[in-house]
């Protein structure tokens, strides 16, 4: 998708608040054949869900960045935080034959990264069809994309060859006897 495509259209109000879409979250399980970890369970899919369902896609207005780059990208995805079965006391059941269950589901690049860097176990699913032209609509309305910082000319001190370094150095100690003799003058 190109920046073109992201252009709100002329006149477009952009909503500042958009209902969120239900979802469910089908999952496989893959035998492994293997006796230290029998099955392994990955989300398969998201599906639209009925509205009493617990998951939800929501899109807010600081996660647009996320929401851009995951729309730029050969396959857009959803992506699930999800969490394996436990039993009573809280021990995890690896050969549990019950889903795990679904925590969360975010089409943001940036927020899926956050859970992942606090530990949770995220994957990302193919987002449906239908919701592509959805979270691009309310990208194109509300995505700013932040300017780029000009750089500066040269390399910095600490990537100089010694012989460059110690010719800034020498440089700058005499542009300060310079402004020292014309102060005390």
């Amino acid at each position: 998708m190109t920046d073109r495509e992201y252009r709100p259209p002329e006149g477009a109000e952009p909503l500042l608040e958009i209902d969120p879409v239900a979802v469910r979250v089908r999952f496989e399980c893959r035998e492994t054949g293997h006796w230290l970890q029998p099955r392994i369970w990955r989300p398969a899919a998201v599906e639209p869900a009925e509205s009493d369902s617990e998951l939800f896609v929501q899109l807010h207005l600081d996660e647009c960045e996320g929401y851009y780059l995951n729309l730029t990208t050969d396959e857009p995805s959803l992506f699930v935080q999800w969490r394996l079965h436990e039993d009573d006391t809280g021990i995890v059941v690896d050969d549990d034959r019950v889903p795990p269950r679904a925590l969360a589901v975010t089409a943001s690049y940036n927020e899926a990264g956050r859970w992942m860097d606090g530990g949770a176990r995220v994957d990302p699913v193919p987002m449906p069809e239908p919701m592509i032209p959805w979270v691009a609509e309310f990208v194109s309305l509300h995505y700013v994309a932040e300017p780029t910082k000009k750089k500066r000319k040269g390399g910095k001190p600490s990537f100089l060859a010694r012989e460059e370094f110690g010719k800034m150095t020498e440089r700058e100690r005499e542009e300060m006897r310079g402004r020292d003799t014309d102060e005390g003058a």
